[in-house]
């Protein structure tokens, strides 16, 4: 079954105890993506499709190995830790006017999405 890596990367359960966390993680994706785009990788579609993809393969094989099931959040996580990583020194503000620096901004979304959703992935 060939498209269960792909499904997998964009299925996520919504039902009214995970929407809001749904919801949250697209307005992530959208953001962060598009901040990579226009940004470390502006005029470089391949690069970023690339960076995509490796990702998207390594995230596949994480998955088989540990036996998760749905792979949205990691995949969105992958993007927001690039993003991150390229711009560590910049000072991001999260819910609630807390500020710090952008290498930390993955591991408050890791804890966001616990105290929503009540998993990490």
């Amino acid at each position: 079954q060939i498209w269960r890596p792909i499904t997998a990367t964009f299925f996520f359960p919504v039902g009214p105890g995970t929407g809001f966390l749904y919801l949250v993680n697209l307005y992530f994706l959208y953001q962060y993506s598009s901040r990579l785009e226009t940004g470390a990788f502006d005029g470089r579609p391949a690069d970023y499709m690339f960076m995509l993809l490796f990702n998207w393969i390594c995230i596949v094989i994480t998955g088989l190995v540990m036996d998760m099931q749905l792979l949205m959040i990691p995949f969105i996580m992958s993007v927001l830790y690039v993003w991150a990583q390229l711009n560590r020194d910049m000072i991001v503000s999260f819910w609630f006017g807390t500020r710090f620096k952008a290498c930390y901004l993955p591991w408050v979304i890791l804890g966001f999405n616990y105290i929503i959703g009540g998993s990490y992935v």
